[in-house]
This record gives C-alpha cells, sequence and structure tokens, in this order.
C-alpha cells in the first residue's frame, strides 16, 4: 500500500506549519523528466476522479505565478506534458533538484523547490538569481549540466580528461577536444573489443535512474540499435555493437564522441585516424 509522505515541512525561522493534501516528490534528471513528469503510479487515487486536460502548478513560496502544463494519459499513466519544460526553464531547474508537489484539487499542485545542496529556496528572487537553468530554449531532450566544481559531475571534463590520456598522440586529438554541446557526452577512444563500457561516471549520474535496455545510436549512415549489458558499476554497448562498428567503418584507435541528445538516443561523432 503507498504511503502518504509527512505533510509538515519546516520554515527557516524556526516554526512549522501544517500543510494539507497528499504529496510526492521527483528528482529531476536531465533526459529523464524533463521532457515531461511521470506523476508516481501510487498517487493516481488522489487525482484521477478530478484529472483534466490540464494542470496548474504554483511555487510555495509565490503566489503571483502559476504554470499551466498539458496532462496526458497513456494507460494507467499521468505525465505533465506541454507546458512543462517551460517551468524547469523558467525556475532554473535540471540539476538533481529535489521536488515536493502537494496536491490543492481540481489539478493544482504547490511545489517546494530543494535545490542539489538540501536547501530550500525561500523565496521568488531566489529563482530570478539562481543559476541559468539547464534547460535552453527551443530544446526537447536531456540536457548538459552547467560549468560546475568539484562536488558536481561535468562530463565534458571527464571527457577532456579522457581524451588527453588516451588519445593526446592520435592525430585527430586536436578536433576531438575541440568538441562542445550542451548536451551530456563522453569520449571513447576505440579498442578492439567487441563491447564498449559506457564510462562509470557517466552511467551513475546519467544513466542509472533509467530503465532502458537499449540505446538508439545515430551516424551518417543511420540510425542504429544497441543493446545495454548491465556490468559493475555501468553497462555495456552490447548486442549491435558490432553491426554499427563495421557499418560506420570504425577502426581502432578511431575518436568517437557519444552525445545523448534524447533519453535513449545520442549522436555519435566520429574522429578518424
Amino acid at each position: 500500500m503507498a504511503r502518504r509522505a509527512c505533510t509538515s515541512l519546516p520554515f527557516h525561522d524556526g516554526s512549522v506549519e501544517e500543510e494539507k493534501g497528499p504529496t510526492f516528490f521527483k528528482i529531476i534528471r536531465p533526459g529523464f523528466n524533463t521532457e515531461h513528469l511521470r506523476i508516481p503510479p501510487a498517487f493516481r487515487k488522489h487525482i484521477l476522479h478530478e484529472s483534466t486536460k490540464r494542470a496548474t502548478l504554483k511555487l510555495k513560496n509565490s503566489s503571483d505565478t502559476s504554470w499551466t502544463v498539458k496532462v496526458s494519459i497513456t494507460g494507467r499513466d499521468i505525465y505533465l506534458k506541454d507546458g512543462w519544460q517551460e517551468f524547469l526553464r523558467e525556475n532554473s531547474l535540471g540539476d538533481s533538484e529535489f521536488l515536493v508537489f502537494r496536491y490543492d484539487k481540481n489539478m493544482h499542485f504547490i511545489i517546494n523547490i530543494f535545490d542539489k545542496n538540501c536547501v530550500e529556496r525561500v523565496n521568488i528572487t531566489d529563482l530570478r538569481t539562481h543559476k541559468a537553468s539547464t534547460f535552453p530554449d527551443n530544446t526537447k531532450g536531456p540536457l548538459a549540466r552547467p560549468p560546475t566544481g568539484d562536488h558536481r559531475y561535468d562530463s565534458a571534463v571527464e571527457a577532456a580528461h579522457v581524451l588527453k590520456s588516451k588519445g593526446e598522440h592520435l592525430p585527430s586529438y586536436a578536433a576531438a577536444a575541440a568538441f562542445k554541446s550542451k548536451f551530456p557526452y563522453f569520449a571513447k577512444v576505440l579498442a578492439g573489443s567487441k563491447m564498449v563500457a559506457i564510462p562509470t561516471h557517466f552511467y551513475r549520474e546519467i544513466f542509472s535512474s533509467s530503465k532502458y535496455d537499449e540505446l538508439f545510436l545515430v551516424t551518417s549512415k543511420g540510425k542504429f540499435t544497441v543493446t545495454l549489458l548491465p556490468c559493475t558499476d555501468t553497462v555495456m554497448l552490447s548486442g549491435g555493437w558490432s553491426s554499427f562498428r563495421n557499418d560506420n567503418q570504425l577502426q581502432e584507435d578511431d575518436i568517437c564522441i557519444f552525445e545523448l541528445v534524447k533519453e535513449n538516443t545520442m549522436v555519435v561523432h566520429i574522429f578518424r585516424n
């Protein structure tokens, strides 16, 4: 049986306000709930009889602004879709923030935002002066994270490290090292293996919460399906990788940059040696 979450949240002055209404939480992960948000199945009982084509989102600490989001029902799943990206963008969300949704009847949700430092955003000024959103305009899909300190994962930093340590001697190193993207990506210098491991940190930060068992790899040759093989701390590009490699005429020491542009779809940039 689903449990109702605690409905008492502390204010910063030390007092406690009793808030009414069932709640659920979501951690915003680039590429997995930045295009749309799936409401937990166990929460359906609270909203199904009131479900409409639109939902209203408001921030707990602001009474001035609200966002209208399209509600989509697919089977037993309920999603927040059109308008969800705008909500993320205007509130600078997309980098593992913790959101608490309190249901206030008639498809109205009051949202508390907790940043990655575990501190609640307390007023509208915080939202407007907060770091730039990792969800840029006109983008649908996973988003690169902004430049961060050592305590946060940055796929570009890891890719640069891999290229320098394993590919600096190669003719195409300079071109590969110049690659930049707003999307998460990782680099590989190809060896003779029949499988390719996704870097552990990339997997933990970007893939670990997904339930995909395959990826789509896209190059100028077309779109290829590659199955994922779980192993310790990561997954391997396994079934279909050999065909992908042969069809794209990849050879040992070629550099590939895998750019996650949409959920389980990666564009592969090839730098031949």
